[in-house]
């Protein structure tokens, strides 16, 4: 399914991380807000399917109760404490990997070759797929993650700016065209 616009948060699209087994995978957390019913509305459609599929295949023929869902509440997770970001307040999320890169776009559906195009905070359209699992007695639905689309710009969740922004105020024209300070520039 391609999700309706959401925002991303802690994408690691590019090069893989392990996770808390140790596999190394591609990732994401994906914010959709609680105001998106229709959004919301597909992802609950997959769930459900993947859930059909799992019963019929894996559970035999029991729906088992899921440590977590396959959709969660991030207001009741800031609620418990399990979350403590509070860019997942008013949103419900949803965690996706894949053993492979996924595909990345831009907004006009060219591959983004620009390691920063995805961050923390953009907004993207993702290509997820939900799945059933039963692993070592751990049952539920997954997310697999197939390609991300960029869409729009948003406030960075991990504090950082562009390079651009960082360091703007010291950029100068004052350079022999080879990148070199002019013999006028003051040295330090």
């Amino acid at each position: 399914m391609i999700t309706t616009i959401c925002r991303i948060s802690y994408p690691n699209l590019v090069k893989p991380k392990a996770n808390l087994s140790g596999a190394m995978k591609y990732s994401c957390s994906l914010l959709i807000p609680k105001s998106d019913t229709a959004g919301v509305a597909e992802i609950e459609k997959a769930i459900q399917t993947a859930v059909e599929k799992g019963k019929s295949d894996l559970w035999k023929g029991k729906v088992p109760k899921f440590r977590y869902s396959p959709l969660r509440d991030g207001d009741e997770e800031l609620k418990s404490g399990e979350k403590t970001d509070r860019s997942y307040e008013g949103h419900y999320f949803l965690n996706c990997s894949s053993n492979d890169a996924p595909g990345l776009v831009d907004r006009k559906a060219k591959p983004a070759f620009d390691d920063d195009l995805i961050y923390a905070g953009c907004y993207v359209r993702a290509d997820i797929n939900a799945f059933p699992y039963s692993n070592g007695g751990n049952n539920g639905v997954g997310w697999g993650l197939n390609n991300v689309m960029f869409w729009a710009d948003g406030e960075r969740l991990d504090g950082r700016q562009r390079a651009e922004d960082a360091f703007g105020g010291f950029a100068t024209d004052n350079d022999d065209g080879h990148g070199q300070a002019s013999e006028t520039d003051e040295l330090l």
